[in-house]
Parts: structure tokens; C-alpha cells; sequence
């Protein structure tokens, strides 16, 4: 025990916080959470609040609160810090207690687990994930889930690439740890360990999470050396939320072998889900192709984008339907209007299946069944496809079981709902008789203090006189100062204002008594009433989460559709050959959007013999950007995207690499050098004769003849021993050898003009080597001092005699400077 804590309030706190020393403790005080000793201090300093203290000297207990009616602010606040807030309730009424009031932790909050809507991106899933890693086999087990949303998958894999490769993909706001588990996790995720449940315990917690589903019927027989990681989940979600979720209804596997590998290095380098630079927005892949109405089918396109399909057949379907769409742009259009007025449904099931639901988020379920019900109609002009079973599942849905809770909903709540079921007059009149006689019970109370005024008035000629109520008076009687010779001996003075003066009758007081005990009786059977709704509602989780899944799909499809008409995008072509690339005027899909059409198209065409391209070429002239729009045709192609080209044809691409810019990455003692190596050696380790690889600048961090033969070697690596698809833009001439060496290296160049001593860049992709560089012409253009690029060029000059002379060779001893 802390020896500050001296009082029994004090030692009550420390009582809870000894059992959440993870977590910030929010202890409720009557109207304010109050936070002490370290977490007042750390509290105070995250959220800017004013440190105050109980005590004197080395006995003082520093302190801070917030009001409780505000609190979720600060959680979330403090949650995207990446701290856990424990959140500590009165669960007595002080009248009732004996002593101290009760008080217990009621939940939770971390990164992993936030529900509540403001906490929230409502275009970004938010993960939680565990990771186990059996020490014997080296075999990794790893799960996760989506809280807000319900989703909940579970896969095993033998290397560590994959397990990488999934937090990559998912991005977890939080990674549960087994405490024999070693593996080195990006510093912005927050890491919690704890003891994984053995096989048999696994088996029993999911079984008994999913009401004693039986774990086959969900498909995951052979994932179940998973199950402990899954179990995992369960059990600390179960934990931190303090009951059960019955919105994660369902466990699936995650497949890696049916997606296409892209890292987090190569979405951040291509900019696919957000840019580089925070004030870009709107620079992204992402938000060049997001058109979706929804939440729901925003975050299923960024799904999408970062796990682009390997299966031919599937991306076929996305391509048939997004071709019908485009067709048709009246009905699509209208498709759009029906998503338009539709809520969030995954995240709206969520919240309620958390408890933290009010009356306007069942209402919004409504609203998004009523206007679901418009989509067969018009997607019964699609007979075949995707579309048309898009219509066989909603048509289903919407007349089975749905149609029950939309009647349901509709017949319990009464329209436009108020925001808190405090509030009251939440449920319809006529839906439940015994509201409905409590209601009437007091009709004729009301109906007796809505005509007092004007009795009153006429009994006591006070003209001005009003009967009012508020919350913390309840009902009075206000007459002017200036009238007061004129009220009657048996009002009775209740409040005195600066010009009138508020009184009561007894039996007006007793008229409130009777209302007030009614209004509190009636909110507790309207509260039950809800309750008993919000139960019928749960047990139709799978059927609202099918819809969920049907709309959101049905929302990328459109968008799809929408931004390929707009932008007069084609339908890309697949073929089974290995290492084809065929492109006719491909454009770059972020920078032809920002620059409104005035962006150069380019042909490429790679095939299983000439698959390795070497690009030359200055600074400015467009290498990088050619790299990157070629590795976003192939993203697109592979998501069921038509592509911002004249046509394409593609072999599909298994792993997608990128090894662009330079980085240091000081926190893991790594130099820009160092990074730029391992980023290399990735591929070389990983890539396959199906991969797709874009290299910049490789070999430029180290001296210019250790970069060059780095470059060479790894060249020679690429083009022997791997043979995929390459783009390596370089500004080392001495590369070009190698088209003359190997035949499937080609030398291509972005083209430049120099006119009067001046460069102009015409962004063309042209067959062949550049001849120099410009980096002294683009310096001029940088606006360095004159002196500066005039002594550069003289130097230059200086150099270029040198080599050509032949003193100089391309390995050998590096160049005199003077």
C-alpha cells in the first residue's frame, strides 16, 4: 500500500488501479473521473489538464479530473496515444451504500478495442491482433479482429515473412503477444503479453464464445492450430469490454496463396492507401478511385487495394460487373442514391452488440433496410454476373429475415427517435399495453397542470402569471414582483428571482410527485421494452451482416464503375504467359487526376524474354513516376479495377516490390544505406519468376564504385536467377553494359530536349539510354548560385575528358578530383 493513500477513498483507488497498472484509471467521483499520483502526472501532461494534489509535502497526492459527461474525448485522446484507459463506475447508489459506494472497473479502452464512434476513422478498419509463435515447431498461430465491425479471422503459417506480411496488410492498431513470442513490431503499434490458452482451452473458450457453435461449421478444420491465438482475442476482448460482443458471430480463415503480396514498404513508396506527405490530400490511389457512397464500402476498397487477387476467375467477375456498370450509368447512378441513404450497418451492429447502442442507431438500421429494399429493382436489369446475384442475395434477405426486424423496429420505435432513451417517448403508442395504461394513468394529471395557468389566472387576476417546470425545480408558479399583493395565502414560496418570485401549491406538488414517479417508471419500461428489441435484433446478426457484406461489395463495384467512366479508364486483359506487361498510353492514375488530363501517356511492353528494364535519364524527367504508375496499373488490374490506359494485358503478379527513396531509420540504428540494403535484400530473398519489381536508385548510398557494382550485381541477380518483371531507374550510365551482355535487359530512357544550353522534359518513355544526366542543368534550375553550377560544369567537362581518354575504367580506382 502507498503510504500517501491514507484515506479510505484513497485506498479504495489504489484497491482497483493495483489490477491495472497497464492502464490509466478514470475513477468515477460523483459528476467527474479522477486520476492519482502517476497517472494524474501523465494524464495531466497528454491532455493539457491542470495538475492539482490532496495532501501537503511528501504526503501530497498529485490529482487531475475531467467531468464524466465529457469523458470520451479524453479516452480517445489518450487511446491514439496509445495508452489503455481502465474505467472505474459507481455501481451502487451512494443512498444505498454502507460506507464507501461501490465502485468497479466497467471497461476498458485500448487501441485495439474502440468502438465508440468518435475513436473512430470511419475509412479505416481498426485491428486488434495476437501473434503466438511455438518455440518447438517455430510454426506461428496468429488471429485477429475488427471489435468495431465484428470481423474475425484466423491463420498458421511456418514463416515469419507471412505473419509480417498480414500486419502489413492489416495494419493492427494493437498485437497481443504470447510471452515466448520474439518479433520485431513497427514502434507506432502497442504490444500487450499475456499466456496463450493451450489447444483444448482454446477449443472450449471459442466454442463457448460462439454460444456452442461447433467450430467445423465455420470452415477452419484445418486452421486449428490457430485456435489459441484466437482464443487469445476472445479471452482479452472479453476482458476489456467486461461482457460479450455478440456481433462476432462468425471465424474465417485468411488466405494468404489467393492474394497478392504487397509490403508496407511498397504501399507506403506508391502512395496506394495514403500519400507520403500528410498535406497531400488527396493524393493517393485510395482517393483517386474512392467514389463509394458508404463507410462500409470505403474501407472494404482500402481492403481491396492492399490484398489485390491472385485468382483469375474472381477478378473476372469484378471486371464483368464494373463493365455492366459502366454500361449502365443510369442505373448506377441510382444504386448510388440508395447507398447514399444507407449507415454504416457494420458498425452500427457493433455498437449495439456492445450495449453502447441508443434508439437513433437501431432507427438507422431502418432506414438502411427501407432503403435497401429499392435495389432489386434495379438490379434486375442485370440477368447475369455478380449484379444478378447481388439481387438473388438482397431480394433474399430483405423478404426473409429482415423483413421481421424491419416490422419489428418500425412497430416499436416511434419516428425520428430521441438521441438517449433518458430522454424518453422512444416507444410508439399502441406497440405495448402496458406502457400504453401507464401512460394514460397520468393523462389526466397532465391534463390538470396544463389548464392550472389559466384557472390560476383567473382566480388570482395576475394576468402575467405562468406555470413552468424545469429539471431542477420541477413545476412552479411565477408571478411578477410588482403582482405580489395579489397572491393567495396558500402559495408558497419556492425561489426568489431579481424581478418575480416562484412558488408551489400543495397540491400542485403533489400532482408532480405523481408525474414524476410516473415519468420515472415509464422511462424504466420504455428502457425494458428497448432491451427486449435490441435482443430480437441480435439474433438476426448474420443475415444483417450478409447484407452488410452484399452492400459494401455492391459500393466498390460502383466506384469502380463510376471513376472508369469518368475518367475514361479501359478494361485490363489477362494472359496466361509468364512475365507479360503490355500497356498502349498508360497514364499515371493519382497525377492525371491532380493535373486534370495534362499528363503524358507511355506504351510498355514486357515480355518472358525481355523482361528487365533499365531506365536513364535526369532528375525531374520522370523515371519514379513511371515505376510507380506502371505498379499501380498492376494493383488495379488485380483488384477488378479497369485501368487509366488505352488497353493492357497482363500476367498476374504474385508479389509486388518496391525499393524507392531514401530513409534513415535512426530508432533501429539503421543508416539510409543500411535501410536501402535490407529493403533489397527482402526482394532478393522473397521475389519469384511471377513478381513485379521496381527499383530507384539502388547503390546510391555508399561510394560510387561500391554503389555501381551493388547495382551490377544485383542486377545480374535479378535477371538471372529470379527472372520476374523489373523496372530499375538508375543514374549509372555504366549499367547500360548490361543490355549488351544478357538478352533480357533493355535499355529505356525518359526523354529529354536540350535547347540553348536549357533542358526540357517531354516525360516520354522511349526505347534506349540517355546520354547524360542534367544533374548541373537542374541545379541552374534548383537556382544554386552561378559561380556554383559554372565551377560544376567546368568540372564536369574535366571528368568527361578523363573517361573518355580511357585512364578511368567503370571498376577500377576512383576519379582524381583535382
Amino acid at each position: 500500500m502507498n503510504p500517501k493513500l491514507d484515506t479510505p477513498m484513497l485506498r479504495q483507488y489504489w484497491d482497483v488501479k493495483v489490477h491495472h497498472q497497464d492502464a490509466i484509471l478514470f475513477f468515477r467521483l460523483g459528476d467527474f473521473y479522477e486520476m492519482f499520483l502517476e497517472d494524474a502526472k501523465l494524464a495531466s501532461r497528454e491532455l493539457d489538464l491542470v495538475l492539482t494534489g490532496r495532501g501537503k509535502d511528501e504526503n501530497r497526492v498529485p490529482m487531475c479530473g475531467i467531468p464524466h459527461h465529457s469523458s470520451d474525448q479524453y479516452i480517445i485522446r489518450l487511446v491514439n496515444k496509445g495508452y489503455k484507459v481502465a474505467i472505474c463506475e459507481q455501481v451502487e447508489e451512494a443512498s444505498a451504500s454502507k460506507g464507501l459506494t461501490k465502485r468497479e472497473v466497467v471497461k476498458i479502452v485500448t487501441p485495439g478495442t474502440v468502438i465508440q464512434e468518435n475513436g473512430l476513422d470511419k475509412h479505416t478498419h481498426n485491428y486488434l491482433m495476437a501473434i503466438d509463435c511455438d518455440p518447438s515447431s517455430e510454426r506461428y498461430s496468429c488471429a485477429f479482429m475488427e471489435v468495431s465491425t465484428g470481423e474475425f479471422r484466423l491463420f498458421t503459417t511456418q514463416k515469419e515473412s507471412d505473419v509480417l506480411g498480414a500486419i502489413d496488410t492489416c495494419q493492427p492498431k494493437e498485437v497481443v503477444l504470447s510471452e515466448s513470442t520474439k518479433l520485431d513490431l513497427q514502434e507506432s503499434v502497442l504490444v500487450s503479453r499475456q499466456s496463450f490458452p493451450s489447444l483444448s482451452s482454446a477449443e472450449d473458450t471459442l466454442t463457448s464464445f460462439f454460444n456452442g457453435a461447433i467450430l467445423s461449421g465455420f470452415g477452419i478444420d484445418s486452421y486449428s492450430s490457430a485456435y489459441p491465438a484466437a482464443a487469445a482475442l476472445v479471452n482479452y476482448v472479453t476482458y476489456t469490454q467486461k461482457g460479450k460482443l455478440s456481433h462476432i458471430s462468425r471465424l474465417v480463415p485468411y488466405r494468404f496463396e489467393s492474394h497478392m503480396s504487397v509490403d508496407a514498404t511498397t504501399l507506403a513508396n506508391l502512395e496506394v492507401v495514403q500519400p507520403l506527405q500528410t498535406l497531400s490530400k488527396g493524393s493517393s490511389l485510395f482517393d483517386v478511385l474512392n467514389h463509394t457512397q458508404s463507410a462500409m464500402g470505403a474501407r472494404l476498397l482500402k481492403h481491396y487495394l492492399r490484398m489485390p487477387l491472385l485468382d483469375e476467375a474472381v477478378i473476372n467477375r469484378r471486371l464483368d460487373a464494373v463493365g455492366d456498370l459502366v454500361a449502365d450509368i443510369l442505373s448506377r447512378e441510382e444504386i448510388r442514391d440508395v447507398l447514399s441513404d444507407s449507415y454504416d450497418l457494420e458498425r452500427l451492429l457493433g455498437r449495439i452488440g456492445a450495449g453502447l447502442q441508443n434508439p437513433r442507431d437501431c432507427f438507422a438500421l431502418l432506414r438502411t433496410f427501407s432503403a435497401s429494399r429499392e435495389l432489386p429493382a434495379i438490379l434486375e436489369h442485370f440477368k447475369e454476373g455478380q449484379l444478378a446475384e447481388f439481387y438473388d442475395h438482397i431480394s433474399g434477405l430483405l423478404s426473409g429475415d429482415l423483413h421481421t426486424i424491419m416490422h419489428d423496429i418500425t412497430a416499436c420505435l416511434v419516428d425520428d427517435p430521441p438521441p438517449n432513451l433518458k430522454d424518453g417517448h422512444v416507444i410508439r403508442a399502441g406497440y405495448d399495453s402496458r406502457l400504453d395504461e401507464l401512460n394514460d394513468s397520468f393523462k389526466t394529471v397532465r391534463e390538470w397542470i396544463d389548464q392550472l395557468e389559466e384557472r390560476l389566472k383567473a382566480e388570482t387576476e395576475i394576468k402575467s402569471l405562468k406555470v413552468r417546470y424545469n429539471k431542477v425545480f420541477g413545476y412552479y408558479i411565477e408571478v411578477p414582483k410588482l403582482q405580489q399583493d395579489k397572491v393567495p395565502d396558500y402559495f408558497v414560496r419556492k425561489q426568489t428571482l431579481t424581478n418575480a418570485e416562484r412558488f408551489i401549491t400543495p397540491e400542485l406538488k403533489d400532482k408532480e410527485t405523481v408525474l414524476l414517479h410516473g415519468e420515472d417508471r415509464r422511462i424504466a419500461l420504455e428502457q425494458t421494452i428497448y432491451n427486449e428489441l435490441v435482443s430480437r435484433i441480435m439474433g438476426y446478426v448474420s443475415a444483417i451482416q450478409r447484407l452488410a457484406d452484399v452492400l459494401s461489395q455492391l459500393d466498390v463495384l460502383q466506384s469502380l464503375a463510376t471513376v472508369a467512366q469518368r475518367n475514361g479508364y479501359t478494361r485490363p486483359l489477362f494472359n496466361d504467359e509468364l512475365g507479360v506487361l503490355h500497356v498502349k498510353k498508360g497514364r499515371h492514375p493519382v497525377l492525371e487526376h491532380s493535373q486534370k488530363g495534362a499528363f503524358i501517356a507511355n506504351d510498355i511492353h514486357m515480355t518472358a524474354d525481355d523482361y528487365f528494364f533499365l531506365i536513364t535519364g535526369p532528375n525531374m524527367a520522370g523515371k519514379s513516376t513511371m515505376m510507380r504508375q506502371v505498379a499501380l496499373w498492376i494493383i488495379m488490374a488485380q483488384i477488378g479495377s479497369f485501368v487509366p490506359a488505352d488497353s493492357m494485358v497482363l500476367s498476374l503478379v504474385d508479389q509486388l516490390f518496391s525499393r524507392i527513396g531514401a530513409m534513415d531509420n535512426l530508432y533501429h540504428g539503421q543508416s539510409t544505406f543500411m535501410v536501402e540494403m535490407l529493403e533489397t535484400g527482402k526482394i532478393l530473398n522473397n521475389a519469384t519468376d511471377r513478381s513485379f519489381v521496381i527499383l530507384d536508385e539502388v547503390g546510391r548510398g555508399t561510394s560510387t564504385f561500391d554503389g555501381v557494382s551493388l547495382a551490377y550485381a544485383i542486377s545480374e541477380y535479378l535477371h538471372d536467377h529470379i527472372k520476374c518483371r523489373t523496372l530499375f531507374a538508375t543514374h549509372y550510365h555504366e549499367l547500360t553494359q548490361l543490355a549488351k551482355r544478357y538478352s533480357g535487359i533493355d535499355n529505356y530512357n525518359m526523354s529529354v530536349n536540350e535547347l540553348e544550353g536549357k533542358i526540357v522534359f517531354s516525360y516520354s518513355f522511349l526505347r534506349g539510354c540517355a546520354d547524360k544526366s542534367y544533374g548541373v542543368h537542374v541545379a541552374q534550375m534548383a537556382g544554386l548560385p552561378v559561380h556554383v553550377t559554372d565551377r560544376a560544369n567546368e568540372l564536369l567537362s574535366s571528368f568527361e575528358q578523363v573517361e573518355g581518354s580511357g585512364s578511368a575504367s567503370v571498376i577500377g580506382q576512383q576519379l582524381s578530383l583535382f
